[in-house]
């Protein structure tokens, strides 16, 4: 993710800027002089409305959280807030258009208004949408260079850190090593230092490195737990393996398509991109794709089961039954929701590969 130094600050919303400077006084870029690629589709659930759908959110500022302790800069507010009105909702600025990323702190009742207030000031209507200024595309797909010096998993001591930690989700390293090329960073390059002693997490398409993320190797919800280098929107993990398998699994993170091997897509999040979107559609037309985002995210499975609607796909969503993550299912599991889940949807599909037995 490309930051901006505050020498060479010119935001793409400079009214929202200054209204940050002013609350937060240290305010860093995200993404700099990248507009946001947002589009709009009918809502076939409530006719005459309409869903956002963002290919690329684009510019975004880094504030600390005034919610929690937080000292890293993860409330990420983006440059469209406060230029969009969210009328369906009486709002006065685009407040979905914000996230903290240390704790969640604005899905608790009410924080979205109470952030909106302190930057605009409470009861105070915006009498106009704060000005735009126009930005560069950056919609290609890229590639990315190996961060530095990477170790194999199988050449790691069985008490080192990241074995254990792969251990104790129930992955195998020796599998992770195989399918996935999984390794653990020990000498980071320059241009990518925080990958240091973290487990590497290669993105292919193509069989080109279009991207990596970088894990420490402990639990818990630790500062900065992942790295990421390259474009999120403009990739699907496991995708060249997946894409000769007769379905596929999408699925938020990286584990969760470990635990799915070969058949899992991770989509970096809870939001399908339309560069993701056209992928899938064009892998795996006539094919059952099932959705399988973690516990919390239905209404994000409904956004993306509308996405994809009528594009030719078989669409399955999977709902868990408990607060578990995919990663954390067994297979047998896995297995068992996902031939309850085409049952249910009324798709033929083969799940015999499906398990232990595929690898």
């Amino acid at each position: 993710m490309a930051l901006m130094s505050p020498v060479d600050e010119k935001p793409l919303s400079p009214a929202l800027f200054e209204r940050l400077k002013h609350k937060f006084r240290e305010v860093r870029i995200a993404n700099p002089g990248v507009s946001a690629i947002v589009h709009t589709f009918p809502n076939p659930a409530r006719p005459g409305t309409r869903l956002r759908h963002a290919q690329c959110w684009g510019e975004y500022y880094r504030v600390c959280c005034p919610f929690c302790n937080d000292i890293d800069f993860k409330l990420w507010i983006n440059h469209l807030y406060g230029a969009e009105y969210d009328t369906a909702f009486g709002r006065r600025s685009g407040t979905y258009l914000a996230c903290c990323y240390k704790n969640n702190c604005l899905a608790v009742a009410g924080r979205s208004q109470q952030l909106e207030n302190l930057i605009f000031g409470p009861g105070r209507p915006l009498a106009t949408k704060l000005p735009i200024r126009e930005g560069f595309v950056d919609a290609a797909r890229t590639t990315v260079s190996v961060p530095g010096k990477i170790c194999q998993l199988t050449e790691l001591p069985e008490e080192h850190a990241a074995v254990q930690y792969l251990q104790s989700r129930n992955f195998d390293p020796r599998e992770l090593e195989t399918f996935f090329d999984v390794g653990f960073c020990v000498e980071p390059s320059r241009e990518h230092p925080s990958m240091r002693e973290r487990i590497y997490m290669p993105v292919y398409h193509d069989r080109e490195l279009v991207m990596f993320q970088g894990r420490r190797p402990t639990a818990g919800n630790q500062p900065m737990k992942y790295y990421t280098a390259g474009k999120k929107s403009m990739a699907l993990y496991n995708y060249d393996r997946a894409a000769t398998q007769l379905f596929v699994v999408i699925v938020e993170g990286v584990p969760s398509a470990w635990r799915l091997n070969p058949f899992g897509v991770a989509i970096f999040g809870k939001t399908l991109s339309s560069w993701q979107q056209t992928m899938l559609v064009q892998t795996w037309a006539g094919k059952p794709v099932f959705v399988m985002l973690d516990s919390d995210a239905a209404d994000e499975t409904e956004k993306i089961l509308l996405q994809l609607a009528g594009s030719g796909l078989q669409l399955v969503p999977v709902h868990l039954p408990d607060a578990r993550d995919p990663a954390d299912y067994s297979r047998d599991e896995l297995r068992y929701l996902l031939t309850a889940a085409a049952e249910t949807a009324r798709v033929v599909v083969d799940l015999s590969r499906f398990g232990s037995d595929v690898l």
